[in-house]
């Protein structure tokens, strides 16, 4: 009897990892999703496509201020959308995506499932990235083309605005998971990041910049822009291989973390 239940059980222990993921997909979207988060933060995407309209609205169109339309356009997607917006949405979804069930006592129960733990990861990151994209991306879109007042051209600053925030959440995102799983409280270390280096990194010097998930996502927005914002902007394919790797290698380290983490 020993001998005929041995394959089962093993079989029991291998859960694919397409399934694996799916499974835990579906138990912590559920988890971070609550009407308070998608009330306070879908607010703030509507004020900066509001203060986006206002700003446009001011701004004289057409002939020699065209350029000046766009710069507003741009500047005012980074200023706004990528430095508060992506970093702070990102934030709150990713940081409570395994942070939470962590610490409310769940996360055993995920623990104990015949799966992996990357799968696990993956699983935290993908529904982190499902709820924080629209919320990212819609108003730093919207706000960037809105600022720009319509103006010839004004398309290319709202693809480099969703481009740039597109990327940039989901390299924010895994970064966060990796928080999460970090820090007891990653929410406020997150903010004390984000405040303390993305916000000031850029202007600290090329090293510090070099380091700053933002200083790639507003390359981004530049380069598909084509408008130049007053800082070293990297290239497209530098920026999009660098947010790429950020989000490959946070979720290999969240995976080890995961591992060795003590769960009661």
């Amino acid at each position: 009897m020993a001998h005929d239940t041995q394959p089962l059980t093993e079989q029991r222990r291998r859960v694919g990892a397409v399934r694996a993921t799916a499974l835990c997909y579906r138990v912590l979207i559920r988890q971070i999703v609550s009407a308070g988060r998608l009330a306070a933060l879908g607010a703030l995407g509507a004020v900066m496509v509001i203060v986006g309209w206002v700003v446009g609205n001011s701004s004289n169109g057409g002939g020699p201020a065209n350029a000046g339309a766009l710069f507003n356009g741009a500047n005012y997607a980074d200023g706004f959308g990528l430095i508060v917006i992506v970093p702070i949405v990102s934030l709150v979804f990713a940081a409570a995506s395994l942070g939470d069930v962590r610490d409310d006592g769940t996360l055993v129960y995920l623990w104990l499932r015949p799966i992996g733990r990357a799968p696990l990861v993956v699983a935290a990151a993908v529904a982190a990235v499902t709820v924080s994209l629209p919320l990212c991306v819609i108003p730093t879109t919207l706000g960037g083309w809105f600022a720009a007042d319509f103006v010839v051209d004004s398309g290319g600053v709202a693809l480099g605005a969703l481009a740039a925030a597109a990327l940039g959440t989901v390299a924010y995102s895994c970064l966060f998971v990796l928080l999460g799983l970090l820090f007891r409280k990653a929410v406020l270390w997150g903010i004390a990041y984000i405040l303390l280096w993305e916000g000031l990194a850029v202007g600290l010097g090329d090293f510090a910049e070099r380091l700053s998930l933002r200083g790639y996502a507003r390359s981004l927005l530049s380069q598909i822009a084509d408008v130049d914002l007053g800082f070293t902007t990297y290239g497209l394919v530098t920026s999009v291989i660098v947010l790429a790797s950020v989000s490959l290698v946070s979720l290999a380290l969240a995976t080890v973390r995961l591992s060795r983490l003590n769960v009661d």
